[in-house]
C-alpha cells in the first residue's frame, strides 16, 4: 500500500512545475486555492513526509505564499505555527514577515531555532521583538539579546512573561533601565523569581506605591531562598569593601574612636547631624543599624524618607532621633511640614518586623565586608 508520502511524491512532486507555474497565475483566487490545498496536504500527517519532500513543500508554499495578500499569508502562519515539523525555511520566511503575517510563528513555532530567534531579535522590528519575547521557552540567551536590541516596551514583555528564563547579568541590565520607566519597575517588581536582593536594591529607584508592594513581598519570601540568593551576592559585596573615599576613612576613624570610648549613640548622630557633618554621620548611622555605610548613604539621602523611617524602626532608634534625621537630614532639599508628618506616620505604623525583614537584605552587606576585613 502506498503511504500519504509516496502518494505526495508520485503524484503531486511529478507535477512540480506545473504547480510553480499555476503559483505565478495572476489569479488570486486559484492561488489561495493551490495554497489552501497543499497546506491541507501537509498537515493531514506531516510526519510521513520525508527530507526531500518537506523541501518541495516548503519550495512551493514559500513560492506560492510570496504573491499573496497579507491575510491570506497570515491564515498559513497560524496553521503552521503550531506544527513541529513546519519546514524550517517556510517558518523562517513567514516569521521575518510583516508583524500580522509573522505573529503567530513567533509566538509560538518550535520549528524556529535558538539561531533564527537571535536573528529575527537583531534583524527585525520591536514588534517582532515584543512577539518572540513571550514565547513560553525563552531561555537565558534570547533574554540578553531581547534587552540589548530590543525597547522598553519589549523588555517589558520579557519581564511580564513568567516562563521566560533570564539570567542574573540581564536582570541587572533591565533594573538600570527601569530606573527612570515606572511601568517597567511594576513588572520587576511583580517577577516572582526576580532574585531578593535585587527586590530590595529596586527600593531606592521607585515609586512609594511600588515601594509598599516591595515590603509586601519581602514578608512572603522564603528564608532559606533568601539565604541562597544572598549568598550569591557575597563575591560582588567583597569587590566593593576595600573602595574608601579619603574623606570616608577619615570619617571612619572618627566613628571608630567613638566606639571605642563608647561614645557613639543616637544622640552623636543628632549632633553629627545639626552641624552637617555628612560623612561622619553617613559612617555613625551604618554602624548603629549595622549596614554597610554606602546603604546607610542611601537610606539618608533617600529623598522620600521611607527609608530612613525603615531602618529607624527596625533598628529601634528612638522617634526623636528619626524626627530629627527626617527634618535636617542629608537631603539637598528640606521636606515640608506635611511630608514630615507623613514620614511620622509611615515610622509608626510600619510593623517592626516587616522593617526588620527589609533591614536584613540591606545588613548583608556589612556583615560580608566585615568577614573581608
Amino acid at each position: 500500500m502506498l503511504s500519504w508520502g509516496r502518494l505526495f511524491s508520485m503524484t503531486n512532486l511529478r507535477h512540480l512545475r506545473d504547480l510553480i507555474d499555476l503559483a505565478k497565475e495572476p489569479s488570486s483566487e486559484r492561488r489561495r486555492e493551490l495554497l489552501r490545498n497543499v497546506t491541507d496536504l501537509f498537515l493531514e500527517d506531516p510526519e510521513i513526509f520525508s527530507g526531500p519532500e518537506t523541501e518541495h513543500f516548503s519550495n512551493i508554499m514559500g513560492t506560492v505564499a510570496r504573491s499573496l495578500e497579507a491575510n491570506v499569508r497570515a491564515d498559513l502562519s497560524r496553521r503552521l505555527a503550531t506544527v513541529a515539523e513546519a519546514p524550517r525555511d517556510l517558518v523562517a520566511q513567514l516569521a521575518n514577515d510583516e508583524i500580522s503575517v509573522a505573529t503567530p510563528i513567533l509566538e509560538n513555532s518550535l520549528a524556529l531555532s535558538e539561531d533564527d530567534l537571535l536573528e529575527i531579535i537583531k534583524e527585525c522590528s520591536n514588534a517582532h521583538r515584543s512577539a518572540v519575547a513571550g514565547r513560553s521557552d525563552v531561555n537565558e540567551t534570547i533574554s540578553e539579546a531581547l534587552v540589548d536590541h530590543g525597547d522598553d516596551d519589549v523588555v517589558n514583555v520579557l519581564i511580564k512573561n513568567n516562563d521566560a528564563r533570564i539570567g542574573r547579568t540581564t536582570i541587572e541590565k533591565v533594573v538600570d533601565r527601569a530606573a527612570s520607566n515606572e511601568t517597567l519597575q511594576g513588572s520587576l517588581v511583580d517577577r516572582q523569581d526576580l532574585p531578593p536582593d535585587v527586590l530590595h536594591d529596586m527600593f531606592w529607584v521607585v515609586s512609594t506605591r511600588l515601594r509598599s508592594r516591595i515590603l509586601d513581598r519581602s514578608a512572603e519570601l522564603d528564608p532559606e531562598i533568601v539565604d541562597r540568593v544572598l549568598a550569591q551576592t557575597e563575591r560582588k559585596i567583597m569587590k566593593d569593601a576595600n573602595r574608601r573615599s579619603d574623606e570616608r576613612s577619615r570619617a571612619q576613624q572618627f566613628i571608630d574612636r567613638k566606639v571605642e570610648l563608647r561614645e557613639l549613640s543616637e544622640t552623636l548622630l543628632i549632633n553629627l547631624a545639626r552641624a552637617n557633618r555628612l560623612e561622619e554621620l553617613v559612617c555613625g548611622f551604618a554602624r548603629l543599624a549595622k549596614i554597610d555605610e554606602d546603604t546607610a548613604g542611601r537610606i539618608l539621602k533617600d529623598p522620600s524618607g521611607e527609608g530612613l523611617a525603615i531602618a529607624c524602626k527596625a533598628t529601634r532608634l528612638d522617634r526623636s532621633t528619626f524626627s530629627t534625621l527626617a527634618v535636617i537630614g542629608v537631603q539637598k532639599k528640606r521636606r515640608s511640614v506635611q511630608e514630615t508628618r507623613d514620614l511620622f506616620e509611615i515610622y509608626d505604623q510600619i510593623p517592626q518586623d516587616m522593617a526588620q525583614r527589609a533591614m536584613r537584605f540591606w545588613r548583608v552587606r556589612r556583615e560580608t565586608e566585615s568577614a573581608a576585613a
